[in-house]
């Protein structure tokens, strides 16, 4: 009976022990201040910093801090990895985990930074044919490995924002699609009742861009000039999101992101029902911080 128990004792401590010390280790890396130049980079490079609360700032900081100090950031193609691209980075990551509870990407060990796109070879299978191809890419986020990102796409979204696209904020949407085991546009919900109602909303706008899509090869086919698209009623509705998020609901979770983040005025306005569904899961409401600081200037 002593050996049972003891067993049984053994067994809990080796589960228990690397959780509380994992959560420990957590908690002392939050708790590392920035420097007064890393928050004034996350002030520069990160459009919503200055319409958070103090509280969601502080919050937003120390997520950075661990970021910065849990994750090895390299340089290819022979670029130099600055501080201000490894903040940067780490500030729109970051920023998709705001009052949220989180463990800041457990999966994410490495970030690798090019200093524009890069090439990376594609596999095609059809049945028993693969093939390859060479393909230019802003970044990608690979299923439980690193996260690769163009350091000069990701400043050409800082520049012109009004485009919505931000490949930081895209990789890591798909980081956090993939915490359920599944990289399928549905990510990991607190509880059941949250995502009640996320396949519905998705599934609608995902076809809806599907059928944009359509409607502009069509229109490109046929020498027309392209319009807005009219949605399965007729009636007409004029879509923020990049059609690459009709590839897959995958992708169509990211470029909503991104749309959600970067562009959160035009994206509540095309988009109401889906910028609601976006806001309960990310429970920081873009939108309504900068309506609020307009009506305080």
């Amino acid at each position: 009976m002593l050996t049972f128990l003891a067993v049984i004792l053994f067994a809990i401590l080796v589960w228990v022990i690397p959780h509380a010390w994992q959560r420990s280790r957590l908690r002392y890396l939050r708790s590392r201040t920035l420097t007064p130049r890393q928050i004034a980079l996350l002030a520069e490079n990160l459009a919503l910093y200055r319409y958070l609360a103090p509280a969601q700032q502080r919050e937003l900081q120390q997520n950075v801090s661990l970021f910065l100090r849990d994750k090895e950031f390299v340089g290819c193609d022979g670029l130099s990895v600055s501080e201000e691209m490894q903040v940067t980075v780490a500030g729109h990551a970051c920023l998709l985990l705001l009052q949220r509870e989180n463990s800041c990407y457990p999966d994410l060990r490495t970030v690798l930074m090019y200093p524009d796109a890069y090439v990376a070879e594609e596999i095609h299978r059809e049945g028993y044919i693969e093939s390859t191809r060479q393909s230019a890419r802003a970044g990608e986020a690979h299923y439980r490995g690193p996260v690769v990102i163009s350091w000069g796409d990701l400043k050409a979204g800082l520049t012109h924002p009004q485009r919505g696209h931000n490949v930081a904020i895209h990789e890591f949407a798909h980081k956090l699609d993939e915490e359920d085991g599944y990289v399928d546009g549905r990510p990991l919900f607190a509880n059941s009742a949250e995502g009640k109602t996320w396949g519905p909303v998705m599934r609608e706008a995902f076809f809806e861009l599907r059928e944009r899509l359509h409607t502009l090869h069509h229109e490109s086919d046929s020498g027309e000039e392209p319009g807005d698209t009219t949605n399965p009623a007729g009636t007409q509705r004029v879509s923020v999101l990049d059609t690459y998020g009709a590839q897959s609901p995958a992708e169509f979770f990211a470029v909503a992101t991104e749309a959600y983040f970067i562009i959160p005025l035009q994206m509540e306005a095309a988009h109401p029902q889906l910028y609601r569904e976006l806001q309960k899961f990310f429970r920081t409401d873009p939108a309504a911080l900068l309506r609020n600081s307009r009506r305080g200037d």
